[in-house]
């Protein structure tokens, strides 16, 4: 049995995109651009791949946060000042790290 999907797909893109914001509308009245759609569904792959390894990256970027973040949450914030001024910790004068 054939599917509404199974004919979608076949759609050329313009078509396609206008399909979606048609079935979007179908929700609540939401209007989204059929431009909006097409612009997406012609992305190059390797941009649609490296949005979600910059995705995937930041996630894990912020697990380890997260994890910081539990402990001495003094020192977190400190690190994270010294990051954001470009200040190491290691390197800064008794002014610097007094004013930090």
């Amino acid at each position: 049995m054939k599917t509404t999907y199974d004919e979608i797909v076949k759609q050329p893109c313009d078509k396609l995109a206008q399909t979606m914001q048609d079935m979007t509308y179908c929700y609540n009245e939401t209007v989204v651009p059929k431009k909006h759609y097409k612009k997406l569904l012609t992305k190059q792959l390797e941009e649609v791949v490296a949005d979600s390894v910059a995705v995937n990256m930041v996630n894990a970027y912020y697990k380890t946060l997260a994890e910081f973040d539990k402990g001495n949450r003094e020192w977190f914030v400190l690190a994270i000042l010294c990051i954001e001024l470009g200040v190491k910790p290691d390197k800064a004068s008794a002014q610097e790290l007094s004013a930090l």
